[in-house]
């Protein structure tokens, strides 16, 4: 009878252990798969930044445009046809945007008014 008893046992914690496996293959497995398929954000994207743009290319579209690091700093000026790197923007009004971005040639990067881009 005792021996009927641990074989009982012994098959419960062995189905146990069984349905923990699955369990947790099961959530490796779906999270793995999340992982793997979830699109990699924009190294380079701003924590204030409200739409991703996902490294899109373009270039400045007239002259003397202001690069700011805020909204009174001015990095550099940068000239009509400058390559840019946009990452992201972030909102300032109704249809108004402020794009996070990239001097190609300088490696420098602030805000850029959204007008000026394209």
């Amino acid at each position: 009878m005792l021996s009927t008893a641990k074989s009982r046992t012994s098959r419960r914690s062995s189905k146990t252990f069984a349905r923990l496996g699955l369990a947790a293959a099961s959530a490796l497995l779906l999270t793995g798969g999340a992982v793997a398929v979830a699109p990699t954000a924009s190294a380079a994207s701003h924590p204030s930044c409200t739409k991703d743009f996902r490294d899109f290319q373009s270039e400045i579209n007239t002259g003397n445009v202001r690069l700011r690091a805020t909204n009174g700093t001015v990095l550099r000026l940068l000239q009509k046809g400058a390559n840019v790197t946009v990452y992201c923007a972030r909102p300032a009004g109704e249809a108004e945007w402020w794009w996070y971005v990239k001097h190609n040639s300088s490696g420098q990067k602030g805000w850029v008014w959204w007008g000026y881009v394209g």
